[in-house]
């Protein structure tokens, strides 16, 4: 497991295997198979491993609102799974046997969210929502090309975003009259690193959570339909 998370960081996760493991090893891939039962088994150990230490509740604290536990919680996540460069892939590729550390975050969002009057299945809905929806976003910013666009000199940037922009302009102004007319802008907000729109993503999930809550204790309160 030791070999195949130095692989996964150097190389990516696509590049663990147990033919890889073998060859460095010097083994046949049969003789993996004392340790592991298949690939996805060593998937799942890597992911133990690489989770260990994961808590979503730092800095908590008892005066809290519900609302500002998940704000905190969220960030949380960001920062530990940036530490993690593998947390990510393994976590999507984790099948739910085995690692207790991987379901630590889901009974600390639970918690708060029962606590904050979502009904149990509900909040394992928006639990999951909520997962995917970071996840796509952690995924997004580490495919980003910011970091080739940040060495760029001004310059050379500027008549990108000139392209860019450009190629908003040609669409037919009569089936995009939206877009043709917010072509700068959308030129300027695509060429941004989108880890500056990370405050308006917990925003939008947090209002998002308070306008569920609310609705549904408004049907509570008229009764059912």
């Amino acid at each position: 497991m030791a070999r195949a998370l130095e692989l996964g960081n150097a190389e990516g996760l696509e590049a663990v295997s147990l033919r890889r493991l073998a060859l460095d090893f010097g083994v046949t891939p049969m003789a993996l198979y004392r340790h592991v039962r298949d690939k996805q088994d060593l998937v799942n150990a890597m992911t133990e491993a690489v989770m260990e230490g994961f808590d979503l509740k730092v800095g908590f604290r008892s005066s809290m609102r519900w609302t500002d536990r998940v704000r905190r919680a969220m960030t949380n996540f960001k920062e530990q799974m940036d530490a993690r460069p593998l947390a990510l892939p393994l976590s999507i590729a984790y099948t739910g046997e085995g690692p207790v550390s991987f379901w630590r975050m889901s009974e600390d969002l639970l918690g708060i969210l029962l606590d904050a009057g979502f009904r149990r299945r509900e909040a394992v809905v928006l639990i999951r929502v909520v997962s995917n929806l970071l996840a796509g976003y952690l995924l997004l910013l580490s495919q980003d090309d910011t970091a080739v666009r940040e060495r760029l000199g001004p310059r050379e940037l500027e008549l990108l975003r000139r392209r860019v922009e450009l190629a908003q302009l040609s669409l037919p102004q009569d089936e995009f009259p939206n877009i043709v007319e917010s072509a700068r802008d959308m030129a300027d907000v695509w060429l941004s690193n989108p880890d500056r729109w990370w405050r308006d993503i917990v925003d939008l999930i947090v209002f998002g959570l308070e306008t569920m809550l609310e609705r549904r204790h408004g049907r509570s309160r008229a009764g059912p339909a």
